[in-house]
């Protein structure tokens, strides 16, 4: 059994198949939407995602977005998504150190928020990966 999975970014569709199940974690937490999944909306968080289908395993790193399961399909809307073939895991943890470094900083300036994002940006890419 499967269902109908449909990834949206602002450049369009990134992905439109049938999958047998999705992982992804929410703002709430982690959530597997099987077939017949009951409907919801939620909030994504920055964090891996993987699908699974025709029991290959594909990860993916996820920036924030919502979620909604219906009867008829799964929507993911993101602003970023990077499948795991696609990310540098050097640049990812020299962005991490960076982020770290930024709010371990007392410099005035610094924009918290800017660094926080930037840490689970990159955290989410080397989780992708790391499986």
């Amino acid at each position: 059994m499967s269902f109908k999975l449909v990834i949206v970014t602002p450049n369009g569709c990134y992905f439109d198949d049938e999958v047998d199940a999705l992982n992804i974690k929410l703002t709430s937490g982690y959530i597997t939407i099987l077939p017949h999944h009951a409907p919801l909306i939620g909030a994504l968080d920055y964090a891996p995602m993987h699908i699974i289908k025709n029991n290959k395993t594909t990860y993916y790193a996820v920036h924030g977005g919502a979620i909604s399961v219906t009867e008829e399909k799964v929507t993911i809307m993101v602003s970023t998504i990077e499948r795991e073939d696609q990310i540098d895991l050097d640049r990812a943890i020299k962005a991490k150190q960076r982020a770290e470094e930024r709010l371990k900083s007392k410099a005035d300036g610094i924009d918290i928020k800017r660094a926080k994002l930037a840490l689970y940006r990159a955290l989410s890419r080397i989780n992708a990966i790391q499986h």
